[in-house]
């Protein structure tokens, strides 16, 4: 798991590194002087915004990766985590409209990797040292019961007709085409075995945390966990563009593979784990010390998660909030929850230079085209440009369209010096999707004027 974990980061790093300056700069859409006035919450921090140059951004992102190959590898493993766990913290703040909940999942699996003891194995630290330190048991079952809360309150938030009595989930899932991908387009014509998989989905959503959670001496029922979350991830990453979210949780459930698993893959690959030779006992001290916090911080997750539901009143006081924030704890794991959005559409960018001949930004053409295109996924650069876009077209979110709008301007005249825009009207062509294959007409809605300045 540290090394699927590590690989990930490093992938993560390198998709966000494309877009370095339009996310993580002055220069893009999210300059640091905005951070504190939307999203941020009490306890909140990160290093990214003490400077909102491209040098300090590249050079946090050159730390992170550096580290990031640290817990690859095991060298100085305790260490890498805690410095990979604070970066990520501090990126995820940085801007927070681009974020999934595969990044939640990531960030806490790291919070639990601190009090793991995952450089025993496959690791510089234990070729040189050879130790295995005991487990810490509220650690483990930390571990546990977040990937068991990822499932359990999941579907106890689907608590809408589409998933409880219709069966109409998966048909609305694969009718939002600024998500759907080319397997998705197939399985979208069999109404019957969407309708099939809605159940399948919703039922061992229920079943994967009673799996983890029961006891059992060999691990097999974890091992069906698993097997579970492999099937239903593999589903969704084929089928919907959610950029790394399905192969986070598979990752970050290979701990739930019981030892006589991870015994037959190292003989049939012929790997040797490095034996132990001596064990490192934690003073009294520090195993009590790790003790409460992991029994604060599932208590605190517990009732966070719980709060999330309609049938429990009680919520965290605010001066607990705090240190919750500042460790970046908060999760909520409402995942097509507690419906399916059913608002979909496309952007059209009508450009306009200083004599009025229009433009169109996104086609490059003198035609500004308001017509669907055949793939609306396509549209989007990455799966952090499809989120920011799905964040747009929310009515709480409506200051990042002007942000936006702005970046897009600004870019298109850096990169198209003969061809200079003065205005740009950001359209949303939106549609609402319906039962049965069917549609509202598409409105036209103008989300922000904006110029270049």
């Amino acid at each position: 798991m540290r090394v699927g974990i590590a690989l990930i980061i490093i992938a993560d790093l390198l998709i966000r590194g494309n877009d370095l300056t339009a996310h993580y700069t002055d220069e893009g859409l999210w300059p640091t002087n905005l951070i504190h006035n939307f999203g941020w919450k009490a306890g909140n921090w990160s290093l990214h915004e003490i400077s909102g140059t491209y040098s300090w951004a590249l050079s946090l992102f050159i730390i992170h990766f550096v580290f990031a190959l640290f817990l690859l590898f095991g060298y100085k493993t305790k260490l890498a985590t805690l410095l990979v766990w604070l970066l990520t913290i501090s990126l995820h703040n940085r801007n927070l409209f681009v974020q999934q909940s595969g990044d939640d999942l990531l960030r806490l699996v790291l919070f639990w990797g601190l009090f793991m003891p995952w450089n025993a194995y496959y690791s510089l630290d234990s070729k040189k040292e050879r130790f295995r330190i005991k487990q810490t048991t509220l650690a483990s079952l930390g571990y546990l019961i977040l990937i068991a809360s990822v499932y359990f309150f999941t579907v106890s938030l689907k608590t809408s007709a589409e998933w409880r009595a219709e069966g109409s989930a998966i048909y609305y899932a694969l009718s939002l085409e600024q998500i759907r991908l080319p397997i998705g387009d197939w399985l979208y014509q069999f109404p019957m075995l969407m309708k099939l998989l809605t159940w399948f989905v919703f039922y061992i959503e229920l079943a994967i945390p009673i799996l983890i959670l029961w006891p059992s001496k060999k691990g097999n029922l974890r091992l069906m966990a698993f097997i579970l979350i492999l099937l239903l991830h593999i589903g969704i990453g084929y089928t919907m563009y959610v950029g790394l979210f399905f192969i986070i949780n598979i990752v970050t459930g290979i701990g739930l593979l019981p030892k006589n698993v991870m015994d037959k893959f190292e003989t049939k690959l012929k790997l040797q784990s490095d034996k132990v030779i001596r064990h490192v006992k934690n003073t009294s001290i520090v195993k009590y010390s790790i003790n409460t916090i992991c029994l604060l911080v599932i208590g605190i997750s517990f009732i966070i998660n719980l709060s999330a539901v309609n049938w429990f009143n009680y919520e965290l006081r605010k001066e607990v909030w705090y240190p919750v924030n500042v460790l970046r704890l908060d999760q909520y794991w409402g995942m097509f929850s507690p419906s399916i959005l059913k608002k979909d559409g496309w952007f059209v960018y009508h450009g306009m230079d200083s004599i009025g001949r229009q433009w169109d930004l996104y086609r490059d053409n003198e035609y500004v085209d308001y017509k669907k295109p055949e793939h609306i996924v396509s549209m989007y650069k990455s799966d952090r440009w499809r989120k920011l876009a799905e964040n747009m077209q929310n009515d709480s979110y409506t200051f990042l369209r002007p942000q936006y709008c702005r970046y897009i301007i600004r870019e298109w005249n850096k990169k198209h010096p003969n061809k200079k825009m003065n205005m740009l009207n950001l359209y949303y062509m939106e549609k609402q999707n319906l039962a049965d294959y069917k549609t509202t007409e598409v409105k036209k809605t103008l989300f922000c004027v904006c110029n270049d300045n």
